[in-house]
């Protein structure tokens, strides 16, 4: 009896150990990812639009794995501080402004005319660039993986006030106009011939409307039309810089998604950038028709003095940015452009 009793205590703790073994050997259903993705502009912009379809088409091909959690119009805080909330991993995703006080190089895309059309742009910020190689190995010194960059379109000059000489680089252009903190803004902007002041962003609005400054450079026609039409009365196309925002990523997040995962990530990012490239041009006619039909009066720019305008400043201009890119790097950037 005693042998059958240790046999049967025996043959229970076999099965009790096969059954520990292969519930631990069976797959667990993990809880979905969801990424809280950062967006600066306001819900009604393609940028933010570009977000949702990314969205939808992550969302449905990851079969609900990763969620995106789209927060637009800078809910979650001003693109320096989401910049730094990404790196920490408290934000996971964003499409913003790239802030240079981490490092100068995130700013070279937007050299002025560093190309005249859409498709140069598109080919100077997309993979396989000088640019984009600089721009990308700068973020992952921060711990941030560049996705892509998002072209929103060629930046002008809006204005409460008509300004003097406004087809000549280094004419008084009699204006005070609110630049970025950023180099690159600030030469360009006063080798055309303005006089500059560094506000915020949230700013800019109020200080054009009280009169603190007569205008500001960073906005294609689209931004100068959705957010600014009420306070300025004239719109310069100067097409010298390239207004661009950047998807990323903290480096963390994403190497914590799965490879299949990351790849419908990176697809239909891709298809977003490309189209944001192709949709600048034809946007851009579109809004500067809209401020016209608003009441602001466009001053357009002939092709000659655009060319004129576009030698004066890479001659002026470019030089004084050695001291923030380096000479061997815009050197490198120029042979690229040949």
């Amino acid at each position: 009896m005693v042998k059958k009793s240790m046999a049967y205590r025996m043959l229970g703790i076999f099965i009790l150990g096969a059954i520990f073994l292969s519930s631990a050997a069976a797959p667990s259903f993990a809880k979905p990812m969801t990424l809280k993705v950062a967006g600066i502009s306001a819900p009604e912009y393609r940028g933010t639009k570009s977000l949702f379809a990314i969205k939808e088409v992550v969302e449905k091909e990851t079969e609900g794995r990763v969620i995106l959690d789209i927060f637009p119009a800078s809910q979650l805080g001003d693109y320096t501080q989401v910049f730094e909330e990404i790196r920490r991993g408290t934000i996971e995703m964003g499409l913003i402004f790239l802030p240079s006080q981490f490092d100068p190089m995130l700013e070279v895309g937007s050299l002025p005319f560093l190309a005249g059309t859409g498709e140069g742009m598109q080919k100077q910020l997309s993979p396989g660039s000088v640019v984009y190689d600089i721009i990308e190995k700068s973020l992952d010194k921060l711990g941030v993986n560049l996705l892509r960059i998002y072209g929103d379109g060629f930046v002008g000059v809006g204005l409460a006030k008509e300004p003097t000489n406004p087809l000549k680089a280094g004419m008084p252009k009699d204006a005070m106009i609110r630049v970025a903190p950023l180099a690159v803004y600030k030469e360009t902007a006063e080798d055309l011939g303005f006089r500059t002041t560094s506000i915020p962003y949230a700013d800019t609005y109020s200080a054009i409307q009280t009169g603190v400054c007569d205008g500001w450079i960073g906005g294609s026609s689209q931004i100068n039309y959705l957010s600014f039409r009420d306070v300025i009365k004239f719109y310069v196309p100067y097409n010298c810089l390239f207004d661009q925002t950047a998807y990323i990523v903290g480096k963390k997040v994403w190497d914590q998604i799965s490879e299949a995962d990351q790849k419908v990530i990176l697809k239909a990012v891709n298809e977003q950038a490309d189209k944001s490239f192709a949709d600048s041009k034809a946007e851009d006619i579109e809004f500067q028709k809209k401020l016209a039909d608003f009441g602001v009066k466009i001053i357009p720019i002939p092709e000659k003095e655009m060319a004129e305008l576009a030698e004066t400043i890479r001659n002026t201009t470019w030089p004084k940015l050695e001291k923030t890119y380096g000479k061997e790097t815009l050197d490198k950037i120029k042979e690229s452009l040949k």
